[in-house]
């Protein structure tokens, strides 16, 4: 079933958390240090010899792409955040294809409502997803304030989240604090019904107060997902637990209880089951990480493996990790962007997360790169899978040259007889690998050079149901005064599947802040 409608419905939702976060600013703005609100507007020119993605009937264009957008940031007081925003108008010369308007957003908020009582953490989310991951697939045009899915793919959806979560935080006669947490969520799919869901669920944490060396502590979870096509599934869990801190550097934890979920069962019925696990986690260094965790459950267990060591002029991250995913997948567990990457690289240079969200896209726009580069590839689907995901990346920092790499490999896999939408329905196993190499050099302390490699493989249970997207990316970036950026970028493309086609493209980006 296909829904046609201007915009996702949740969007609303998210300028709502754009409005809160801009108030949030004004109101601080006369303190030190309050905030900022940065409007922007940007006019690219790209000329494609393969508009429509096809050897077959190649149709050069000319794309204009005009995207006004804002920046805001707080990182004080009792309302804090960040939030970009960009809404992409795209218009083709020289062929019939129409106009079209793509939304692309990233906020987070948190906000203490009631002094260390009551708390309230948003984060909302809108980009460019594949709704088959056989299906047509393209390199996007790298700008400096994120990515554009300009060129002719069918298979292309926008999709959004937004995720909501109030926290009630109290005591239990001093002995044991206790935290009461909701989860709402909603995702939609502009033009389909596909990938659609609400989600709705809480947890209830009690801890020992004041606990030493051995501490006690009471969890219950509960959640619910839906999707459009009335498909539900539901979990709920109560364990007891041990937390056990030797010292700073070491952590472990053990818990045992039951659950009760109808992710195996086509006729939703609950099951009920044993659970059990054991986390430990090793910080020797500020700059080190490693933790690990294991936990038993009645459709498979599941595990999650980090490592994570912070240099002077590097990172270096390791993740391996078995969930369950209720709805749209992705590769989760590891880095999957250049934001993500520099994120972690500038964590000792800046501790608070909110300062540190400026600083990372002030050197990621300096650089030439992308923030949404290197996404990994998700698709559409209603169900519940189990995603089995992997990756290593690192990024190497020198006085003007850097070099980023990533490695990963996503297994996704139909779980139980639900029945599943999507690739997972005529697919039990999908498997996606993607690889990536990107250096940059700093010409001046105002242009730079950035060339950037990648690709994604995906395979499916048949041997013809495989898919190959290669991607070569150049650009060139200059700062002209201290508000105007000019970007000249070239890329050329090859796919193989369904559809083979290859594809080249130059484009110019000037993006002008207020």
């Amino acid at each position: 079933m296909t829904r046609l409608r201007p915009e996702p419905r949740h969007l609303s939702l998210a300028f709502a958390l754009c409005a809160i976060t801009a108030h949030a600013q004004q109101g601080g703005a006369a303190g030190a240090g309050g905030g900022t609100i940065r409007p922007r507007i940007g006019l690219s020119q790209t000329w494609t010899d393969n508009l429509r993605l096809s050897d077959r009937d190649k149709d050069a264009a000319l794309i204009t792409t005009v995207s006004p957008g804002i920046s805001i940031v707080r990182n004080t007081g009792a309302v804090r955040g960040s939030l970009d925003y960009s809404l992409n108008g795209i218009t083709y010369l020289k062929t019939s294809y129409g106009s079209q308007v793509q939304n692309a957003l990233s906020a987070s908020l948190q906000a203490e409502v009631v002094p260390q009582t009551f708390f309230v953490d948003a984060q909302a989310n809108i980009g460019q997803q594949n709704a088959s991951v056989f299906g047509l697939q393209a390199a996007p045009t790298l700008g400096s304030q994120g990515a554009v899915a300009a060129l002719d793919n069918p298979n292309r959806r926008e999709t959004g989240s937004l995720t909501v979560s109030p926290l009630l935080r109290g005591q239990l006669g001093g002995l044991a604090s206790a935290d009461l947490r909701g989860n709402f969520s909603i995702t939609e799919v502009r033009g389909s019904a596909l990938g659609d869901s609400r989600g709705k669920g809480g947890s209830l944490l009690v801890r020992q107060l004041n606990a030493g060396v051995l501490g006690w502590y009471l969890q219950a979870n509960t959640q619910q997902v839906r999707s459009k096509g009335a498909l539900s599934n539901r979990s709920s869990s109560a364990t007891a637990g041990l937390n056990y801190r030797p010292n700073q550097d070491w952590s472990f934890s053990a818990n045992v209880g039951q659950e009760r979920n109808d992710y195996l069962s086509r006729s939703g019925s609950d099951e009920d089951g044993f659970t059990g696990g054991v986390t430990a986690a090793w910080t020797p260094t500020l700059r080190t990480r490693v933790n690990g965790n294991w936990q038993r459950h009645g459709y498979g267990d599941s595990h999650g493996l980090n490592f994570e060591h912070r240099m002077r002029s590097s990172v270096w991250r390791l993740s391996d990790s078995r969930t369950v995913t209720l709805g749209n997948t992705g590769a989760s567990g590891g880095v999957r962007t250049y934001y993500d990457l520099f994120f972690l690289l500038y964590a000792a240079r800046e501790p608070d997360p909110v300062k540190r969200d400026t600083l990372v896209r002030a050197e990621l726009l300096a650089l030439g790169l992308s923030p949404d580069a290197q996404a990994s590839v998700g698709f559409l689907s209603d169900g519940p899978s189990e995603l089995r995901s992997q990756m290593f990346s690192f990024t190497l920092q020198g006085m003007r040259a850097n070099i980023t790499a990533s490695v990963s490999r996503a297994v996704t896999s139909r779980l139980g007889d639900n029945l599943n939408q999507g690739d997972l329905a005529n697919n039990a196993r999908i498997e996606q690998r993607s690889y990536s190499l990107s250096a940059s050099y700093q010409l001046t302390p105002v242009t730079g050079l950035s060339l950037t490699a990648a690709r994604q493989e995906s395979v499916g249970e048949s041997s013809s149901r495989r898919t190959q997207l290669s991607s070569l990316m150049a650009n060139w970036n200059s700062r002209l005064g201290s508000r105007i950026n000019v970007q000249l970028g070239a890329r050329h493309s090859r796919f193989e599947g369904v559809t083979p086609y290859s594809e080249n493209a130059v484009y110019a980006t000037l993006t002008q802040q207020f």
